[in-house]
């Protein structure tokens, strides 16, 4: 295959006339479809021949377990609605529009105002039917929504291109990236956005647009500034999408920058038809839900619940049997039993199926974490091979911070426990001060006790046991522990381990 000069835009031709004019559209890659697109963002660790290798070696091996990814339905309607959401956002910015053109320079420059150029008709305001929408991507943690947008965006849509078109040859950012501040104010959102626009153009053009509003002797940009110089650069960059992250960070701020904050998402959506993708935890949607249909998404929401697991369905109506409910799980268990490294490896069977999802609840991190933590401890115990015992073992040993959310979940209350499953994957990432932080805030906001403590408590102490710590984090975690200790001794009223949530 000849490879194309990744810089510059490929153009295709849409099958929508007035889509055939307009080379932001143009450029954007064929539409992928849902086998294809499957066989892409499929992901299984490779494994090399087995036979001579150390114990070692195969842990590392087995420890790699966690990057499978299984491409389910998610992805394809993931995928779907943000490549139609940029195109809807660029169906009102033809930059080859006769009025565009002529104001070009007045739109590039971030001295007029944006309100400005909406007076002067270059950018008009909209109504109902051309609004551009705002799309959400959440989920509990430990669904995958980042390696769900991570496999989608990064492979299959273009982060920038330059143009090489006589009439038009400027560069078309099509994603922005940043994150949501931990501090949820709008003028580190903001410097987050100009980071990442410079991180988007790094390949492009040398930029510096953060430097450029950071304080200087003293005096930093006015908010209100750095809002119109941001919109004139989302002009001049033809950008796409813009995704947020951590979105649920927007609960700490005051009620203030909230609500400028939502301003500034409406005005740019509605007068500059940037869409947005927000992304975070179900929580920090809650207010949405209404809006959920059967729990899985409603328009312009997505929201990744845990697989189902149900009896297969045969199909004879001649539908995708891969978009059949049950599929999505059966596609992740041929996966994790594709991937053994013990020497005695073991055959799939419906128990086995049933044990796995009875003790993960559908949940992907825990699936894939539960697997090789149970391979780990075959090879180290050199048994080279797993039962349902050993299984269940493992699972009561090293998933003690998160036993009391599973426990929860199971019971359809997983409430105040969703946390749980975050911070355990921060201590798997070795974010070690986030983790601490984020268990140090869950702690002193819920009110559980009892054997959900107790369970916490101990993982903490394997955390202990498994990481160096620097004194600092130590010394967090001892009085994190010295309150779980005193709540593990405490049990409500009629309280069990099974209604605690």
């Amino acid at each position: 295959m000849k490879k194309q000069n990744t810089k510059f835009a490929q153009y295709r031709v849409p099958k929508l006339e007035s889509h055939q004019k307009n080379p932001l559209i143009c450029a954007l890659p064929h539409f992928v479809k849902p086998s294809r697109l499957r066989a892409i963002t499929d992901k299984m660790p490779k494994l090399p021949d087995l036979e001579y290798l150390d114990k070692n070696d195969r842990i590392t091996l087995a420890k790699r377990a966690r990057k499978i990814r299984v491409a389910t339905k998610y992805f394809i309607d993931f995928y779907h609605d943000v490549y139609n959401l940029i195109v809807t956002g660029y169906e009102e910015r033809n930059p080859t529009n006769s009025e565009v053109i002529e104001f070009h320079y007045d739109i590039a420059d971030p001295s007029v105002d944006v309100e400005e150029l909406i007076e002067a008709g270059i950018i008009s305001e909209t109504d109902e039917d051309t609004t551009c929408e705002h799309m959400i991507l959440t989920g509990i943690s430990g669904m995958g929504k980042s390696a769900l947008k991570n496999s989608i965006l990064k492979q299959l849509i273009p982060i920038a291109k330059i143009h090489t078109l006589d009439y038009f040859d400027e560069i078309q950012v099509f994603q922005l990236h940043a994150e949501m501040p931990h501090d949820g104010t709008r003028g580190t959102l903001l410097k987050n956005l100009f980071e990442g626009l410079d991180e988007a153009l790094k390949d492009y053009e040398k930029t510096n647009y953060l430097e450029m509003v950071q304080p200087k002797l003293d005096r930093s940009a006015n908010i209100g500034a750095m809002e119109r110089f941001f919109k004139s650069l989302c002009i001049k960059y033809h950008i796409g999408i813009i995704i947020i992250d951590e979105f649920q960070n927007i609960d700490v701020a005051d009620k203030d920058d909230k609500a400028k904050m939502r301003q500034l998402f409406d005005s740019m959506s509605n007068k500059l038809h940037v869409p947005f993708l927000k992304i975070g935890t179900t929580d920090s949607f809650g207010m949405m839900k209404a809006k959920f249909q059967h729990g899985r998404r409603a328009g312009d929401t997505i929201e990744l619940l845990p697989y189902s697991r149900i009896p297969e369905i045969h199909n004879k109506s001649g539908i995708d049997k891969g978009f059949v409910d049950g599929n999505d799980w059966k596609a992740l268990i041929k996966a994790v039993f594709d991937y053994q490294v013990i020497k005695k490896p073991i055959a799939y069977s419906t128990r086995w199926d049933e044990e796995l999802y009875k003790l993960s609840c559908g949940i992907p991190y825990v699936l894939f974490t539960l697997w090789q933590e149970a391979q780990v401890n075959a090879i180290r115990t050199g048994s080279e091979t797993l039962t349902l015992k050993q299984l269940n073992n493992v699972f009561r040993q090293r998933f003690k911070l998160i036993k009391a959310a599973i426990n929860a979940l199971r019971n359809k209350k997983l409430g105040q426990f969703s946390d749980l499953l975050c911070i355990a994957q921060l201590f798997d990432k070795n974010e070690i001060d986030a983790a601490i932080e984020r268990l140090n805030h869950f702690v002193n906001k819920e009110n559980f006790s009892g054997a959900a403590a107790a369970d916490v408590l101990q993982g903490i102490e394997n955390i202990e046991n498994e990481n160096t710590l620097k004194e600092p984090q130590k010394i967090k975690l001892a009085k994190i522990k010295k309150e779980l200790e005193q709540r593990a001794t405490t049990i409500k009223k009629g309280q069990t381990y099974e209604n605690e949530a």
